[in-house]
């Protein structure tokens, strides 16, 4: 582990994979205040905490470096944020639930840590990009389902036995408190895959399905890459839970209800799809639908989609880059929709502060 005044580098989070280590970015000045350009204490003396974001970069699940994602790291950092990039298990040394055993790790590790480095462990957000984003999805997805009373799932207390997802999920269920994640405030989701299984046909279509690693490391089966997808996993939960079971009509409706509700105090508070509609790695129908599935849970303005016109799929890292010249189109909106997506929180805290309620 190596670090000095604004970075924390190599710092272990999963000790039976002693290989992945994780960076810390930290900002230099104290948290900045809602009505000026200088950074202060607040009223109460005390430190101003800053929002934490825990980033996931993609690599078609086979490839990637924290180092490459350097650039990030310090842009988010310079707009007043605590940053965290881990590397995580890629193909063939992990598959899938090594990698989001992985993401899980670093989440909670930024959550116990956080506070040593000025960050908020009440404001963290997830944020990832392509395969990152996909892991970021279904890593929360899985530990929120995994969390739902299983009383509450399915329409009729039989349902559930319908569903492979859902009964593969609860064969896991979480059961000591260390194992869970703690409540995100938001989570940005960047040209992510969420279907593995139309991406495979979109794969294949292009002529890379061999080449990719994407097959292996999700199973090889209709069955596994439904469990990994996020939008299949979400559209089992909705058919389960919402179909109206004749000896239950009126517990099947409130069985429903109570695991909407049940299920978005366990979510992220905001959730941010962006989507490029020049993308022709993942198409950007990849996010609408998923988006369409997150809708269904009646989040409200919890849940936006961002497609962004002319945007390809890399822009988004891209963009936060400050190295690639001049030439950056998309970095003005994208650094705009970030700022407002994690700052919301704390505006709305220091307003309420400064205004004495």
């Amino acid at each position: 582990m190596r670090g000095s005044s604004d970075y924390l580098t190599d710092v272990h989070y999963n000790p039976t994979r002693p290989k992945n280590t994780l960076d810390v970015y930290i900002p230099r000045e104290p948290a900045r205040t809602m009505y000026s350009n200088s950074y202060r204490e607040n009223p109460e003396g005390k430190r101003s905490l800053r929002p934490v974001i825990v980033f996931i970069y993609g690599g078609a699940w086979s490839s990637g470096s924290k180092l490459i994602y350097t650039l990030v790291g310090a842009r988010l950092r310079s707009m007043g944020y605590v940053v965290v990039v881990p590397d995580y298990s890629i193909y063939p040394e992990g598959k899938v639930k090594d990698m989001e055993q992985d993401v899980k790790l670093a989440i909670q590790w930024a959550h116990r840590n956080c506070n040593d480095f000025g960050g908020d462990p009440q404001q963290i957000h997830l944020m990832g990009h392509s395969a990152g984003a996909h892991l970021c999805a279904l890593t929360v997805l899985n530990d929120s389902i995994k969390r739902i009373p299983a009383s509450l799932i399915g329409s009729s207390p039989a349902a559930i036995s319908t569903s492979p997802i859902l009964n593969t999920l609860l064969s896991e269920r979480v059961e000591q408190e260390g194992d869970i994640l703690p409540r995100l405030r938001g989570m940005i989701l960047c040209s992510g895959v969420y279907d593995i299984g139309e991406h495979y046909k979109h794969e294949s279509m292009r002529g890379v399905e061999e080449i990719s690693a994407m097959g292996r490391v999700m199973g090889n089966s209709e069955a596994t890459f439904r469990l990994n997808s996020p939008t299949n996993i979400l559209q089992e939960l909705l058919h389960v839970s919402t179909r109206i079971d004749r000896n239950y009509p009126t517990e099947s409706q409130t069985r429903h209800q109570n695991m909407l509700r049940n299920l978005r105090l366990l979510l992220p508070m905001e959730i941010l799809v962006i989507h490029g509609d020049h993308d022709s790695t993942v198409p950007a129908r990849s996010s609408s639908d998923f988006f369409m599935e997150l809708k269904t849970l009646q989040l409200g303005p919890g849940a936006k989609l961002r497609i962004i016109r002319g945007m390809e799929h890399q822009e988004p890292v891209v963009s936060l880059m400050p190295c690639f010249g001049l030439k950056a189109p998309f970095r003005k909106p994208l650094l705009a929709e970030i700022r407002q997506f994690v700052d919301s929180d704390r505006i709305f805290k220091n307003v309420r502060r400064d205004r004495g309620y």
